[in-house]
C-alpha cells in the first residue's frame, strides 16, 4: 500500500521533490471522486470485506483530518516551530455521527479544504519545506515531512476505499 511518496523521517529528506508531492495532494478528490461514480448508495455504506470501515466513514474521516492537516501546515508557515498536538480519532465514528453523514457532501468538504491545502503549499520557496515543527508523537518534524505523511494518509485510504467498494 504504498503512495508513491518515500518520505522517512521527522527531519529527514524526501526522496521526492516537494511539487511530486503536491501533485499527489491535489490528485487526491479526484481519484476518490472516480472510484465514486457511479456506485449504488448501499455500496457506499457497505463495511470492508475485512470488516473494516466503509466509504460512509472513510469520507468524513478523510474530511476532518484534512482540516486538522490544514491547520497544522498553517502553523509550520506562520509560527516559529509551532507545538502540535496528537489526536486520537479512534471514537470519531462514533462522537461525529459518521454513518449518519452524507457521503458526496464530505466528499465537497474534503475537495474544498484540500484545495485550499494545495494551494498554500504550490509555489512555495525551497527552505519553506524545512520549517520545522514539534509534535507531541514523532518530535521535530518539517513541514516535507509532514506533507509526505498527508500523501500517505491518502493512499492508505484511496486503497481502503477500492477494498470497501469491491
Amino acid at each position: 500500500m504504498g503512495s508513491g511518496v518515500g518520505v522517512t523521517t521527522g527531519t529527514g529528506t524526501s526522496h521526492h521533490a516537494p511539487d511530486e508531492i503536491v501533485a499527489a495532494l491535489a490528485a487526491m478528490p479526484g481519484q476518490i471522486d472516480r472510484s465514486l461514480d457511479g456506485q449504488p448508495d448501499e455500496a457506499l455504506v457497505r463495511p470492508a470485506r475485512d470488516g473494516g470501515w466503509g466509504v460512509v466513514e472513510i469520507m468524513p474521516h478523510l474530511r476532518d483530518w484534512e482540516e486538522i492537516f490544514l491547520q497544522r501546515v498553517r502553523a509550520i508557515l506562520t509560527e516559529d516551530r509551532p507545538f502540535l498536538e496528537s489526536y486520537d480519532d479512534e471514537l470519531w465514528v462514533i462522537e461525529r455521527d459518521y454513518r449518519g453523514q452524507d457521503t458526496a457532501s464530505t466528499l465537497d468538504q474534503f475537495r474544498q479544504v484540500r484545495e485550499e491545502l494545495v494551494e498554500m503549499l504550490r509555489d512555495l520557496p525551497a527552505e519553506a519545506w524545512h520549517r520545522t515543527a514539534e509534535h507531541e508523537v514523532h518530535g521535530p518534524i518539517t513541514l516535507l515531512w509532514l506533507a509526505g505523511q498527508i500523501a500517505s494518509h491518502d493512499a492508505e485510504h484511496r486503497e481502503q476505499v477500492r477494498d470497501a467498494l469491491a
